[in-house]
Protein backbone atom coordinates (compact mmCIF):
# COMPACT_ATOMS: atom_id res chain seq x y z
CA UNK A 1 0.00 0.00 0.00
CA UNK A 2 1.35 3.56 -0.91
CA UNK A 3 -0.12 6.72 0.52
CA UNK A 4 0.96 10.30 -0.22
CA UNK A 5 0.85 12.50 3.39
CA UNK A 6 1.98 15.61 4.25
CA UNK A 7 4.40 16.90 7.09
CA UNK A 8 3.01 19.37 9.22
CA UNK A 9 4.14 22.48 10.97
CA UNK A 10 6.24 20.98 13.41
CA UNK A 11 7.34 17.87 11.13
CA UNK A 12 4.85 15.22 12.09
CA UNK A 13 2.82 12.74 9.77
CA UNK A 14 0.06 10.60 10.12
CA UNK A 15 0.20 7.03 9.71
CA UNK A 16 -3.16 6.25 7.73
CA UNK A 17 -5.39 4.31 9.26
CA UNK A 18 -5.63 1.28 6.86
CA UNK A 19 -1.85 1.00 7.35
CA UNK A 20 -2.09 1.04 11.64
CA UNK A 21 -4.94 -1.43 10.94
CA UNK A 22 -2.83 -3.72 8.85
CA UNK A 23 0.66 -3.35 11.15
CA UNK A 24 -1.10 -3.24 14.31
CA UNK A 25 -0.03 0.18 15.42
CA UNK A 26 -1.57 1.29 18.26
CA UNK A 27 -1.10 4.18 21.05
CA UNK A 28 2.04 4.05 22.39
CA UNK A 29 3.52 1.72 19.73
CA UNK A 30 7.04 2.11 19.45
CA UNK A 31 8.65 2.88 15.83
CA UNK A 32 11.66 2.28 14.55
CA UNK A 33 12.97 5.47 12.19
CA UNK A 34 16.16 5.12 9.82
CA UNK A 35 17.14 7.24 7.12
CA UNK A 36 18.69 5.71 4.52
CA UNK A 37 19.67 7.19 0.98
CA UNK A 38 17.18 9.19 -0.18
CA UNK A 39 14.53 7.65 2.01
CA UNK A 40 13.08 7.50 5.38
CA UNK A 41 11.76 3.69 6.73
CA UNK A 42 9.60 3.57 9.43
CA UNK A 43 8.86 0.29 11.08
CA UNK A 44 6.67 -1.15 14.41
CA UNK A 45 9.31 -2.02 17.02
CA UNK A 46 7.88 -4.86 19.35
CA UNK A 47 10.57 -5.54 21.78
CA UNK A 48 11.75 -4.36 25.37
CA UNK A 49 13.64 -1.34 26.09
CA UNK A 50 16.62 -3.18 26.38
CA UNK A 51 16.59 -4.43 22.54
CA UNK A 52 15.11 -1.69 21.01
CA UNK A 53 18.36 0.39 22.57
CA UNK A 54 20.56 -2.61 21.35
CA UNK A 55 18.90 -2.20 18.18
CA UNK A 56 19.00 1.62 17.80
CA UNK A 57 23.14 1.68 18.88
CA UNK A 58 23.33 -0.84 15.89
CA UNK A 59 21.94 1.17 13.74
CA UNK A 60 23.71 4.05 14.29
CA UNK A 61 27.20 2.68 14.38
CA UNK A 62 26.45 0.43 11.03
CA UNK A 63 26.68 4.19 9.48
CA UNK A 64 30.08 4.75 10.48
CA UNK A 65 31.49 1.14 10.18
CA UNK A 66 30.69 1.10 6.54
CA UNK A 67 31.01 -2.96 6.37
CA UNK A 68 29.28 -4.50 3.93
CA UNK A 69 29.37 -7.99 6.11
CA UNK A 70 26.99 -5.81 8.39
CA UNK A 71 23.73 -5.80 5.18
CA UNK A 72 23.22 -9.17 6.54
CA UNK A 73 21.56 -6.95 9.51
CA UNK A 74 19.22 -5.28 6.78
CA UNK A 75 16.28 -7.83 7.08
CA UNK A 76 16.24 -7.64 10.69
CA UNK A 77 16.49 -4.12 11.22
Amino acid sequence: MTELITVGKKGQIVIPKKMRDDLKIDKGTKLLISEGKDKITIKPVKMSEKHLLMLLSETSLKKTWQNPYDERWDDVL
